[in-house]
């Protein structure tokens, strides 16, 4: 009985040890693990730290494979990325080697990473297959390498590697399950940056080529500017006399000093006298002209200078540059006249042919304004928006007392201020309610897009300015440019006020129109800060004038056609139409109006609402 208990005593003892071993195993596994997740945790938190967002996409890829290497030892990194989960192939952004220090890591320039007795030269693109997508090793030739995918869009190699412990592959594991995230919104803002430099980067060159076409200053600047590169020159100007008063319209290249120089008018007017008997002429250190000259322009040293005279209409125009020493021999000077001859001459052709376009810029101007019109009756609740822009920016202009012709090319931009939306989409500029963020910023190009219209047909940078900046704002959050107070031109200041105050009394299918007395007080509240108050008080101004009229005796401003812009053929079949005995909102008691041809309903409509608050 004794020997069975101790027996069982015994057998106890080793069950409770086992269970103790046990115990220490499952602690020790769980240990392991606990540390495990906590060097994962850490390896991902540096990961997210190294993190920069404005760097671009490729800088952080290679900072992603800096980190990798903290886990994994090899002497080759490379981050392959495709455009979107439909690419057939990843394509190299990334590489990075190791250096001959231990443990440091740098970006390879030369695009290879040694393996013993070869070179290891990563594929620029690797196909995206099964095996793209499966952790694990894999061969690139003689070369073992380790197959990491990041989700659809990424896949990193490092290598040489011949084997991957198992904490090795857990980290890494957490880089292909928590990393696709972050490269998704690092590769997708790589895309839109890109999208957005070809789209600067077309703006620019549409802008650029549609100023030449009627502007003759852009076309002379940009021949010059080609010219002068072909050339070699170090710096040029361009002087010219006009009226009999000297200039110099352009100027590249050489010091402030040579420009301070010829702003000296005795200065300016010697030069061109030196220039003048010669169409073409190469001067160096040998001829007097070239001393008076280099002492005309402050002292520069040069080793020739190249001077002629250019063919600008209604006005005599020369021109000089500099050339270093060695650019010239006896077969280059020949070749110099031939190119300033032939510029001269295809100049003088472009200038011709300019000419004989410039008439037709006030028949572009009448085209594009119609199309402005079709733009507008599309919509009923727009029906004479760009007539009553032109009239009350030509009103505003008047009694802020501009120019003429200032007041003129307002008149035309107000006009046409919408006219870019011809280049979007039909649905985008029709669609009734609030845009997407995206079909907003889509929007907002309208402006730049009438800009360039406006510079390419009617030739008048003015005009295309006041276009290109008319959503300007006085606390600079506007677009496209995010100018500020009296940076933002003067017409575009006068459209933005139209045009809020226009918004603010003319409805839409999804909302109301505002009351005469509220449009006006919102357009007081954003005085100072979307809208220049000065223009907004010479607006209101105005319409109390208007309003305070002794012979308007109750009556509304004026005939509703007349004050809503409404063409005939929107008005033809109302009654009230051509009456002057009574005010439309009367006749309306009377008879079936047709107001909701132009989205008018009387109760709402401006003509009423200005006459009720008099009343």
């Amino acid at each position: 009985m004794e020997q069975s208990a101790q027996a069982s005593a015994s057998v106890l003892g080793w069950l409770l040890f086992g269970a103790v071993v046990l115990l220490l195993i499952w602690l020790a596994i769980v240990n392991h693990r606990q540390r495990l997740r906590l060097a994962r945790s850490a390896h991902l938190e540096l990961l997210v730290k190294r993190v920069q967002p404005e760097a671009g996409l490729e800088n952080n890829l290679s900072l992603f494979l800096e980190a990798i290497s903290q886990m994994v030892e090899a002497d080759s990194y490379t981050f392959y990325i495709r455009e979107d989960a439909g690419s057939e192939s990843f394509v190299l952004k990334a590489v990075r080697n190791r250096r001959e220090g231990p443990g440091e890591i740098g970006p390879s320039y030369s695009g290879l990473a040694p393996y013993e007795k070869e070179r290891y030269h990563p594929p620029l693109t690797i196909a995206a297959d099964a095996a793209s997508r499966t952790a694990g090793l894999v061969s690139e030739g003689a070369v073992p390498l380790y197959n990491l995918p990041v989700g659809v869009r990424g896949l990193v190699r490092l290598g040489p590697v011949r084997s991957i412990s198992r904490r090795q592959s857990f980290l890494l594991g957490a880089v292909g399950t928590d990393l696709p995230r972050l490269l998704d919104v690092l590769a997708e803002s790589d895309r839109m940056d890109r999208k957005a430099s070809i789209v600067e980067t077309s703006r620019a060159a549409l802008e650029s080529i549609s100023t030449m076409a009627m502007d003759t200053e852009a076309v002379v600047r940009k021949t010059l500017a080609m010219s002068a590169t072909a050339l070699g020159l170090t710096g040029g100007c361009l002087l010219t006399v006009e009226a009999g008063a000297a200039s110099m319209p352009m100027f590249f290249g050489w010091s402030d000093a040579v420009k301070r120089s010829l702003d000296e008018a005795i200065n300016l007017s010697l030069l061109i006298q030196l220039i003048e008997p010669h169409e073409l002429v190469l001067w160096d250190k040998d001829d007097v002209e070239y001393d008076q000259a280099l002492s005309l322009l402050g002292g520069i040293s040069e080793g020739y200078l190249l001077a002629g005279r250019l063919p600008l209409p209604g006005k005599r125009a020369y021109f000089i540059g500099g050339l270093h020493r060695h650019a010239t021999n006896e077969q280059a000077e020949g070749q110099l006249r031939t190119t300033f001859a032939t510029m001269t001459r295809q100049l003088a052709q472009l200038l011709a042919i300019q000419a004989r376009m410039k008439p037709f810029a006030h028949t572009y101007a009448e085209f594009l304004k119609l199309l402005a019109g079709t733009i507008d009756d599309l919509n009923p609740f727009t029906v004479g928006y760009s007539e009553l822009m032109s009239r009350y920016s030509i009103i505003i202009a008047k009694r802020l007392g501009l120019a003429d012709d200032h007041v003129r090319d307002i008149g035309t931009a107000a006009y046409l201020s919408n006219i870019g939306v011809l280049g979007l989409s039909e649905e985008l500029f029709l669609k009734e309610g609030r845009y997407t963020e995206l079909e907003f910023e889509t929007m907002k190009l309208h402006a730049e897009v009438g800009a360039a219209v406006a510079e390419m047909t009617l030739g008048s940078k003015r005009v295309a300015d006041i276009i290109r900046y008319h959503h300007e704002r006085i606390d600079g959050q506007g677009y496209p440019a995010g100018l500020r107070g009296d940076r933002i031109p003067v017409g575009s200041r006068i459209l933005l006020v139209v045009q809020t105050f226009l918004a603010k009394i003319n409805g839409r299918k999804y909302r109301e129109p505002m009351p005469f007395q509220e449009a006006i007080r919102s357009l007081e509240t954003l005085a100072g800060s979307q809208l220049d108050g000065g223009i907004v008080q010479t607006f209101i101004d105005w319409f109390a004038e208007k309003r305070g009229g002794p012979q308007l005796g109750g009556r509304a401003l004026g005939a509703c056609w007349d004050m809503l812009c409404s063409p005939s053929d929107v008005c033809r079949q109302c009654p009230a139409y051509q009456r002057d005995d009574k005010d439309c909102f009367v006749i309306a008691r009377e008879e079936d109006v047709n107001c909701k041809s132009h989205g008018k309903v009387c109760e709402t409509c401006f003509v009423y609402t200005e006459t009720a608050t008099r009343s």
